[in-house]
């Protein structure tokens, strides 16, 4: 991998929505890797340096894969089609920063790439009521 491209890992069931993810992701200048399972990322911390994790899981396999999740927890994006306030609690306890809702409209992804892409001492604080670490929605209001 070019040491100055970065990278992002999706874990998406939907053919559809990977190759949509896919496409956005290479218009912000990300090297994409599809990936199948939780398991493929261990031993990556590398390649995530300047990436991401964007994942489309269920909160019980989320659960199972805590301390691989509490590695990259800055750098892991959540995508699902329901933000309760049960997933919001349980995301919190995880580590997970970021839930973006299904379908992801590509101004909040890149939105969130912003925040997690740029090195720590950098980071600006996005226009609008967002802090750092704040959990977006579809319409950009904070969850939980």
């Amino acid at each position: 991998m070019d040491p100055e491209k970065k990278r992002a890992f999706i874990l998406e069931k939907d053919e559809f929505f990977r190759l949509s993810l896919n496409k956005i992701l290479k218009k912000y200048g990300f090297e994409v890797e599809e990936i199948g399972e939780f398991s493929q990322l261990e031993g990556r911390k590398k390649d995530l340096e300047g990436g991401m994790v964007l994942a489309d899981a269920e909160i019980e396999v989320l659960e199972r894969w805590v301390p691989l999740i509490k590695k990259w927890n800055e750098r892991f994006v959540l995508m699902t089609p329901l933000v309760s306030d049960d997933l919001a609690l349980r995301t919190k306890k995880i580590g997970i920063q970021y839930i973006l809702k299904k379908p992801v409209e590509p101004r909040f992804l890149k939105r969130v790439i912003r925040k997690i892409t740029l090195p720590a001492k950098t980071k600006t604080r996005p226009s609008g009521k967002h802090g750092e670490g704040s959990r977006y929605n579809q319409r950009g209001g904070e969850e939980g």
